[in-house]
């Protein structure tokens, strides 16, 4: 009975989808603060560099200390995990 119960209350524990709690939605975080410059598809199209092919690490590192103008974004390291993440899902 009592592992039952010590098992009932980690499962409880746990968030339902197996996503953090407040966990940044990467597509989200991109489409309100990137696409503008990047592009939907982050090809840069519009004059700024493509970050498509872009290693996740890469594209968390540069988010979270992005240059002019983007920096006034203060992106979190959580968003710019995901955004990171997103990025790097982008085909070529």
């Amino acid at each position: 009975m009592k592992k039952i119960f010590a098992a009932l209350l980690v499962a409880s524990a746990l968030p339902a989808w197996g996503a953090p709690p407040n966990a940044a939605d990467g597509a989200a975080v991109y489409q309100k603060h990137c696409a503008m410059c990047h592009g939907a598809g982050g090809k840069g199209d519009t004059g700024v560099p493509p970050i498509t092919g872009k290693s996740t690490a890469t594209v968390a590192k540069v988010a979270a200390a992005h240059p002019p103008p983007a920096d006034k974004l203060q992106i979190t390291p959580d968003d710019a995990a995901s955004v990171g993440r997103y990025v790097s899902s982008l085909k070529k």
